[in-house]
């Protein structure tokens, strides 16, 4: 395991909060694809809640230098992640090509890099982004990508740190299954993963519609209730669906879940 804790700064207060409270939330012990990408979902989203300014999280894995996205904080993220993919450019591809963290304080300020990416985020609002390669000793399997609507967002030293703990951990998380899977397999089975990941979405519109929430606040709603009544968040998100569960719709059975994420 990387030791990336090791060069965290002393922080007190809400900094030091911060990073007890994110790396208790990407912590533990994965063996099977199933639970590394319910893993990488949960990692996404705490970046999301504790990383300050931070907007949107993909993860990106790249299998013999093809790119796709294994998690993401809102479909906004998905489609962010694709325009880089089909540009063949981008902070994520370059990070996880190059292994090389890329900051943007304010896309509105062109710097020459990544053109035609960086105007498609102008179109969309987008303003800052921060991608940290996924390095696992001497493998870097892809990268994950921080997005900001407000200028400046990742100008934080100690909140970029975060991001690299967040970083180190997913890649020995993904390198292990790796090693337990085969590498190739493991490409196969996250590939057809995120194909169900389908449920999930439908699962999020339903509760959007049924209690007025935005995308975020959906899926952590899926998450929460998940993780009181111990069932997997695909097998939650299918009996939202089919309508054969009670107190998701009704937030009856998720009082202490807290608004925003």
């Amino acid at each position: 395991m990387t030791n990336t804790l090791a060069a965290i700064p002393d922080r007190t207060g809400a900094g030091s909060a911060a990073l007890e409270a994110l790396t208790r939330d990407i912590g533990g012990v994965l063996g099977t694809t199933e639970e590394l990408l319910e893993y990488l979902e949960r990692v996404v989203h705490a970046v999301r809640r504790h990383i300050d300014g931070c907007d949107e999280v993909g993860i990106t894995l790249l299998d013999a230098d093809r790119a796709h996205t294994a998690a993401y904080t809102t479909v906004q993220t998905l489609e962010i992640d694709a325009v880089q993919y089909a540009l063949d450019e981008g902070p994520c591809l370059d990070a996880a090509r190059n292994r090389r963290e890329h900051r943007v304080a304010d896309l509105l300020v062109d710097d020459g890099r990544w053109p035609r990416f960086a105007q498609e985020c102008r179109e969309e609002g987008m303003r800052s982004l921060l991608a940290q390669p996924l390095v696992s000793g001497d493998e870097c399997v892809g990268a994950i990508n921080l997005y900001g609507w407000a200028a400046h967002a990742f100008d934080d030293a100690f909140d970029a740190t975060l991001v690299r703990v967040a970083a180190s951990r997913c890649a020995d998380a993904v390198v292990a299954v790796a090693a337990l899977e085969g590498a190739r397999r493991l490409a196969g089975q996250l590939e057809q993963a995120m194909a169900s990941r389908a449920v999930i979405e439908q699962a999020k519109g339903v509760i959007m519609a049924m209690r007025g929430l935005p995308e975020s606040e959906a899926f952590e709603v899926l998450r929460k209730t998940s993780q009181d009544r111990n069932v997997k968040v695909r097998t939650l998100a299918q009996q939202v669906v089919t309508g054969v569960v009670d107190g998701v719709l009704d937030g009856n059975g998720d009082r202490d879940v807290s608004a925003p994420p």
